[in-house]
Parts: structure tokens; sequence; C-alpha cells
């Protein structure tokens, strides 16, 4: 037995589904169910009904579940004590370019501070890019956008935080709602080979917004630079280092949101290291004040009304 298959079991019961509970765990529903029946065959004992498509709980199943998110938070908690002896090594850790300005830092600030023996080389990139390199062995973790798409088993995704997609415009351009500022105002669009830029493509096929790109960028901070000189508006994950620009205008889409998550391979020598930084982020996560939310799209203002930075 090991700790996902008891997370695939907790996943499961809050989830309702092993297709819903594979994509809390990354993971492909096929390997949910062969975690869930290895729980089964090392306890000796029925877990769940399965009836055609469809799967329940047993009575020992929910006897289990109190014990298995204890045992489950104590192996967490186990990972992320600190060492009786110093922390020492180089760690080669991939971040997504935009996490760069976000909570990264302020973790890394951290990290530096509690063990000065460790040494960290980051490495700056687009998700894809840093992901493939982490199954390549060249990093030993990244900082990314979690994959679309379950990994394969070897590797696990640690969802860090979420980020809200929002609207962005200069401060001085209305907004009505959103088909109608897309239909006004030229869009720049995120790379739509990214990750996130796939999301966003989406996020507006969804809505039935059909709207051509005058610009196509790979960085979001390029594109908060044409916004701000007034080339046109954007959709984007919103970073809250943002908000504080006056020159921006924003409108929050809280229905879509892309988390961010550290990958790495599920066993590698320098999983100790990783594990650092994961409870890192977890305790500046914890500290860090959101601020004040920003208004969302489901209160738009009049279309007279300036969106003003940090209220709209």
């Amino acid at each position: 037995m090991t700790v996902n298959h008891l997370r695939s079991l907790l996943a499961l019961y809050s989830r309702g589904t092993i297709a819903a509970a594979a994509l809390d765990m990354h993971l492909s529903p096929a390997a949910v169910s062969v975690q869930l029946r290895l729980l089964e065959d090392e306890l000796g004992v029925a877990l769940f009904v399965r009836t055609g498509r469809s799967i329940r709980l047993t009575a020992a199943a929910y006897q289990l579940l109190p014990k298995a998110e204890k045992l489950v938070r104590a192996y967490d908690e186990l990972k992320r004590t600190p060492l009786a002896q110093p922390v020492r090594g180089v760690i080669s850790l991939g971040v997504l370019n935009s996490a760069l300005l976000g909570t990264f830092p302020s973790v890394i600030q951290r990290v530096m501070a509690e063990h000065e023996h460790l040494q960290i080389k980051v490495h700056a990139g687009p998700s894809p890019d840093l992901v493939a390199k982490v199954l390549a062995g060249v990093l030993d973790g990244a900082i990314v956008t979690c994959p679309p798409t379950a990994l394969d088993e070897e590797f696990i995704v640690h969802p860090l935080y979420t980020e809200p997609f929002t609207l962005v415009l200069h401060a001085r351009t209305p907004f009505t709602h959103l088909a109608d500022v897309l239909t006004r105002q030229p869009y720049i669009a995120l790379d739509r080979s990214t990750w996130t830029g796939r999301q966003i493509e989406h996020f507006l096929v969804h809505r039935g917004i059909h709207v051509e790109p005058v610009m196509e960028l790979n960085s979001q901070e390029a594109i908060l630079a044409a916004v701000k000189h007034g080339l046109g508006v954007s959709l984007l994950p919103l970073i809250q280092s943002w908000v504080s620009d006056a020159r921006l205008g924003f409108k929050q889409f809280p229905e879509v949101t892309r988390t961010i998550g550290l990958v790495e391979r599920r066993t590698h020598v320098l999983s100790h290291l990783t594990a650092q930084i994961l409870g890192a982020y977890a305790a500046v996560l914890q500290d860090t004040d959101p601020g004040h939310p920003l208004e969302t799209a489901a209160a738009a203002p009049p279309a007279t009304a300036p969106l003003v930075p940090g209220s709209g």
C-alpha cells in the first residue's frame, strides 16, 4: 500500500466519480482505478461496489476514511518536517515566467533564509518546455501551469494555488460586457499554443465569442506593456502585483481559473529538496494577504463608467 492509494480513496469520496478524482490527482482514470483495486487487495476487504460505469463506497470504506485522511496528512507533514541536519545540495528548478512575478520570490527568500547551504538554480520558461525537462531528468522539479492531461504515473503534480482569469484593459477603457469589449477593442491574445493560451481560447468558445487577435504574444509581460500603451485588451490569469498599476483596469471571470503546481518525478534523489520548496510555498501562501478582491464580470459597471484598477 502507498500513500497514493489512500489519496485515490479520499479523492473518490470527495469528488464522487473516478473521472473527477483522476482530474484532482492529475492521473488517468485507469491509473486511479488500479490504485483503488490495489488498496482493496492489500486490505483484503471490499471497499467499493461497482455497477456498470458507477462506483460507490462500502461501509468498510467509510470506516477507513478518517484513518486514511490522518495517514495522508501525517505523511505530508513528515515530508515538510525540517531535518535535524542542515539541508544541503543543489536543486534545478524550472519556473513558469509569470510565476516569477507572483509569490515565487517570497518563497525563495524563505528557503534561503532557512537553508543557507541549499543552492537553487532557476530556469524560466513556458510550462510545456519545463515539464518536458522534468520528464527528461534535466530539471528536478518545475513550477508550472498544471498540465491539461494526466502525466504518466511516474510523475506527480502538487497543486499550489489558483489564479482567476481577468480581462485586462487600459484604465480609461469602459467595460460593458466581455463580448462587446472584445468586438470594439483590438484583442491581444496569449500564444494559443501554450496551455494557458488554449484554456483562454476554450473559455471564449464556450461563451460563443469569436474574435481575431491583432497580436498573439507568448509573454504576459509583453501583453501588459501593449495594453498600457492602449494597443488593445487581453484575457490573462491575474497576477496580484498588477493590480496596483494605475494604467490598467481589470474585470475578473471567477468561473475560469488556472492552477499552478509543482511537477516532479514521483521518486527521485532530490525529493527532500523539492519538499523544502513545497513547504515554503505552503507557509508563504498561508501568510499572504490576498488584498481586496476585484469586481467580477457578474456585476459589470455601466457602459460609461471607466474601469478603476483594483476595484473593477
